[in-house]
């Protein structure tokens, strides 16, 4: 397990420390207390640590099926 950081692009602040199995991969989409966030990069990834950038993830939307 590596300890991760989760920081916003725009304005480096922590979203969230926690220890994972692996670094997530790019693309992928985290949760992060209530919200979805999505993987826009890796930085300084070492097999002792990980910084990840990443973003709102936009909302899932569901469609209706007319019965």
């Amino acid at each position: 397990m590596i300890p991760v950081q989760y920081r916003d692009p725009e304005t480096e602040e922590i979203l969230e420390r926690r220890y994972e199995d692996g670094a997530p991969s790019i693309g992928t989409r985290v949760k992060i207390g209530f919200g979805e966030f999505e993987v826009l990069y890796r930085w300084r990834c070492v097999p002792t640590s990980c910084i990840v950038y990443v973003r709102r993830a936009p909302a899932m939307r569901r469609e209706r099926v007319a019965a």
